[in-house]
């Protein structure tokens, strides 16, 4: 891979607490095991790419806390290049306490601070070296403004955006229309479908896909956890399914396709989905954010040891 990934979005501090259950309003749980690592969608989405074998940058911001500098060693030592992040005076990192229960679901709580600081001024500074043949990655964790920009600049150079619509867009103030590839789940594909104005419907998600793949002038894949990925690549659909496992903690596992996907642009649609349906498998079967995405030669692992197993 001579290309480059860039990912512009967000750095946290995550701090997991493992519970039986999610406490709900006026609730208190108590935790068995708590566990501090980085996170961040943009963060989490720029260890994925390197994780499967990109040269990756990582463009963000922190603040001038001691917990930046953790935050940047972290990245750097997991092959994330780092010059693209700014370090904001007088800002706090961005936070976020993570909530994980029994059955694997979680229930998340952000602080941006500095990551609600991105500009444009941020996005060219970090995106100077971007070429025609790199990849963008986006996120919803930063201001959409910047975003934005970002894709602007990307699209600018001949560089391929691709737009993880996530948290799911809350109004039209947060698009992002200058996307080759979208990638959404079920629930952001359905909340960017009402924003679009389009008829919104469960019942056909390969259709609701499409039409907002068309809306957008983009391809797009709809992720569907355990059921794998649905896309709709250069005007053709298709399903890909995910290995089955045991989920411990799903966070980051969105975060490890997106990565994935990224870096392995150049393969065709469905072993490219084949790779990141896998690392997002193997994501969820181990605890944390970062700390739980696999390197490639772990997913190449499980998918040898699942074509072993599948009769001929």
């Amino acid at each position: 891979m001579s290309s480059t990934v860039f990912v512009f979005g967000s750095i946290n501090a995550d701090t997991s607490y493992r519970v039986v259950s999610l406490p709900g309003p006026g609730e208190t749980v108590l935790a068995s095991s708590a566990l501090e690592s980085p996170g961040g969608k943009g963060a989490n989405q720029a260890i994925a790419a390197s994780a499967a074998g990109a040269a990756t940058v990582m463009v963000g911001a922190v603040g001038d806390d001691a917990v930046a500098t953790a935050l940047l060693d972290d990245l750097a030592a997991r092959g994330v290049g780092t010059a693209g992040i700014a370090t904001t005076a007088g800002a706090a990192t961005g936070r976020a306490v993570v909530y994980v229960d029994d059955a694997a679901e979680n229930s998340i709580v952000v602080l941006p601070g500095a990551n609600d600081l991105l500009d444009e001024t941020t996005a060219a500074a970090g995106l100077a070296s971007m070429r025609a043949d790199d990849r963008l990655v986006l996120q919803n964790e930063v201001p959409a403004a910047a975003n934005r920009a970002a894709a602007r600049l990307a699209r600018a150079v001949g560089a391929r955006v691709i737009w993880n619509a996530a948290p799911a867009p809350a109004s039209l103030a947060d698009l992002v229309r200058d996307v080759d590839l979208l990638v959404v789940n079920e629930h952001e594909l359905v909340q960017l479908a009402g924003i679009l104005g389009l008829p919104v419907g469960r019942s056909d998600l390969g259709a609701l896909l499409a039409a907002t793949a068309r809306e957008l002038g983009a391809d797009a894949i709809c992720t569907l956890g355990p059921a794998g990925s649905i896309y709709l690549i250069d005007g053709h659909p298709g399903s890909v399914a995910a290995p089955e496992v045991r989920a411990v903690d799903t966070t980051a596992a969105g975060d490890t396709v997106v990565g994935y996907l990224a870096a392995h642009a150049h393969l065709p649609v469905e072993r490219r989905l084949q790779l990141a349906n896998s690392a997002g498998a193997l994501t969820v079967t181990r605890a944390g954010a970062s700390s739980s995405i696999p390197q490639l030669g772990d997913v190449e692992t499980m998918l040898a040891a699942l074509t072993e197993r599948t009769p001929a």
